[in-house]
């Protein structure tokens, strides 16, 4: 029986989606739990499987269009399957499909009577030279026996000619630049960036952090993560320490709504991931909840599925604190934008030994620089600045986290 595949919902927002690609064409077979073709939404790329055997008959929706959820994008069938009157049920978007235009041949218009031709007085290599150049002969002023234009005359126009029209310019010549279209997702974030940069005015405030204790804390705990088969990774030890101290400052924690902040219950942060040609940025929900083995556990299969291009809607959207980390790439302090309608966001730095002073004595430490941006309409520079110390306090004595595993 005949399968009509449609725009599948990934997400309790989500709306539409688009085809990013497709892996099968009209008239290849597939098996049922095989990849047909890849969809773009808000967040991610999803992959798509045929829910049953069969051949690709028809597809409905070509790559790179946007359409609601419930669009039939193929039609899977018998080979030999009378798919009619499935054509005429479906109902597909215009603008989803190809555009064919008919051509018609031009219209041969009558011929035009000639006007009056003019006599021209030339002779014969100056006509030829005239019409191989393109020259009308009345421009050409004759020098010859009673103005009877010779070869010289229609040589010497066209070196005035050249001489006339200056040569093009280098930027003329060169060639067009390559352009590339932005992908779905790219082009989200484009739009998210702009309206976060529009919409909030944006403060950030840096701070330098002793690691000193949050390196040696992490490298003994290191063995006990790995025996679960866990990564514990910084990143993963700077989600707790910021949801505790976002429980002690919720205004951190909040969005505005028209003239109102609300005050979310659940801290759910985000951690930004490289991808090839964007950034997705997977979420670990109810983070103040978990304890440390909980985070990372989530947080590895988070990460695995980002680079496998496998998340869900659902595993990148509700974040309420986004932490982005650049240190990896020698990034000492960055100024990081909110994902909105988030109040803020953690940039993380490279963690680098610098001289310290110590009492009277310079000593080496390894040092990290967190640039936090925050929502001026919501949060004060002092509001803000306190969350920063607190966070900073924690870093430099990570072991207040064994009073808070929980």
């Amino acid at each position: 029986m005949a399968l009509v595949v449609t725009m599948p919902k990934l997400g309790l927002t989500m709306t539409s989606g688009s085809v990013a690609k497709w892996h099968k064409k009209e008239g290849d077979k597939v098996e049922k739990g095989e990849v047909i073709l890849e969809v773009s939404t808000e967040k991610i790329t999803y992959k798509v499987e045929a829910a049953e055997s069969g051949v690709i008959r028809k597809i409905l929706v070509q790559p790179g269009v946007k359409v609601p959820i419930g669009t039939p994008l193929a039609i899977i069938a018998a080979p030999d399957e009378d798919i009619s009157e499935l054509l005429e049920e479906v109902a597909v978007p215009a603008e989803a499909k190809e555009e064919v235009k008919e051509v018609k041949p031009a219209a041969v218009e009558a011929p035009k009577p000639a006007a009056e031709e003019v006599f021209i007085r030339a002779t014969p290599i100056a006509k030829k030279i005239a019409k191989e150049h393109g020259i009308d002969l009345a421009l050409v002023t004759g020098t010859g026996p009673k103005g009877r234009i010779v070869e010289q005359d229609v040589l010497d126009f066209i070196e005035r000619q050249k001489a006339a029209v200056p040569a093009p310019s280098p930027a003329v010549k060169a060639a067009e630049p390559k352009r590339i279209p932005l992908s779905d997702v790219r082009q989200v974030i484009a739009e998210r960036m702009s309206a976060s940069w529009q919409n909030a005015p944006m403060v950030t405030l840096n701070a330098d952090v002793d690691c000193s204790s949050f390196k040696n804390m992490r490298e003994s705990l290191r063995t006990l993560f790995k025996e679960k088969g866990l990564n514990l990774s910084y990143n993963y030890i700077l989600m707790k320490m910021c949801a505790l101290a976002l429980k002690e400052h919720p205004m951190l924690n909040s969005y505005l709504d028209g003239n109102e902040v609300v005050l979310l219950d659940e801290i759910n942060i985000g951690l930004a991931v490289a991808i090839e040609g964007a950034l997705i940025v997977p979420v670990i929900k109810d983070v103040g909840n978990k304890d440390m083995f909980q985070i990372a556990s989530e947080g590895d299969a988070l990460v695995e599925k980002a680079r496998k291009g496998e998340l869900s809607v659902d595993d990148v959207t509700g974040g309420t604190f986004t932490i982005t980390n650049l240190g990896m790439f020698g990034i000492r302090d960055f100024t990081p934008i909110i994902n909105p309608p988030q109040c803020a966001i953690l940039g993380v730095g490279e963690m680098k030994d610098k001289p310290c002073v110590c009492g009277e004595e310079i000593v080496i430490k390894p040092v990290m620089t967190l640039s936090l941006t925050f929502d001026h309409r919501i949060v004060d520079g002092a509001q803000a600045a306190l969350f920063l110390r607190q966070l900073k306090e924690m870093i430099e004595n990570p072991f207040m986290l064994l009073t808070s595993l929980k």
